[in-house]
C-alpha cells in the first residue's frame, strides 16, 4: 500500500493523515464533491436558499445522506418528503445554480486529495465520477485547473442512472481502459460507496482520514 497526501490536521501538534493507494490498482477514480473539493457546505446553504420557494428547511443530516444524487433526483424526493404539489423544478435548479456560481469562492481543494492527484497523474490513469452536473462539473474543473491532471469525467448528465448505481464508475473505468476491479475509487458519500462496491472495484472512504 502506497501511501499519498499527507495533510497537517492540527498545526498545534502537527499531526498528519495519510490517504492510501492500494497495491497492484491500475486506475484512480475520484468523486468531487466532499473528495477533490471541499464545497458540501456551500451546496447546503444552496439547497437551503433555492428551497425557500417552497418554505423548506432542508434538514442538514438528510442533505448529507443524499450525497452523490443527482440534483433534480434529490429535488424529487423532497417535493414527495414535503407533499409540494406541482413543484417548479427548474426555478429551484437554477436558484442552486446560480447561488454557487456567486458563492464558488467558498470551495477549496482538499489538499490530501490534490496531492495524490498531482503525485500519481503521470504514472496511472485517472477519471472523475460525480452526481454533479455537467455545467458545474466544468466550472469546476476550470477554477482549479484540473484539466491538466484529469482528463476523463463523468457526470450525472452522462448517464442513465446515478449513485448507487455503478454506472457512473463503469464508465469511468471504460474511459480509462482499465478493468474495474483494478481501479480504485476515492469517496466521502454512503451511495458513492454502495456504487463503487457495486461496480467491483475497491473503495478508500475518504471521511476516514480527513
Amino acid at each position: 500500500m502506497i501511501l499519498v497526501g499527507v495533510w497537517p490536521r492540527f498545526a498545534a501538534n502537527m499531526e498528519t493523515v495519510t490517504i492510501p493507494i492500494p497495491n497492484g490498482v491500475k486506475g484512480l477514480i475520484f468523486d468531487l464533491d466532499g473528495t477533490i473539493i471541499d464545497s458540501m457546505q456551500m451546496h447546503f446553504e444552496s439547497y437551503n436558499h433555492a428551497l425557500e420557494l417552497w418554505g423548506i428547511n432542508y434538514p442538514r443530516e438528510v442533505f448529507f445522506s443524499r450525497a452523490g444524487i443527482p440534483t433534480l433526483k434529490t429535488l424529487e424526493m423532497i417535493a414527495e418528503d414535503y407533499g409540494i404539489k406541482n413543484p417548479d423544478y427548474n426555478g429551484v435548479i437554477e436558484r442552486i445554480r446560480n447561488y454557487s456560481r456567486d458563492n464558488s469562492d467558498k470551495i477549496t481543494l482538499i489538499e490530501p486529495i490534490f496531492d495524490i492527484i498531482k503525485d500519481t497523474s503521470h504514472r496511472l490513469p485517472m477519471a472523475i465520477g460525480t452526481g454533479s452536473g455537467r455545467k458545474h462539473v466544468d466550472e469546476i474543473l476550470k477554477q482549479f485547473s484540473l484539466k491538466q491532471y484529469i482528463q476523463h469525467v463523468v457526470t450525472a448528465t452522462e448517464v442513465t442512472n446515478g449513485k448507487p448505481d455503478p454506472e457512473t464508475f463503469l464508465k469511468c473505468a471504460a474511459l480509462i481502459n482499465v478493468d474495474p476491479e483494478d481501479c480504485v475509487v476515492y469517496e466521502d458519500g454512503v451511495l458513492g460507496i454502495e456504487a463503487a462496491e457495486a461496480a467491483g472495484m475497491q473503495v478508500v472512504d475518504v471521511t476516514k482520514y480527513l
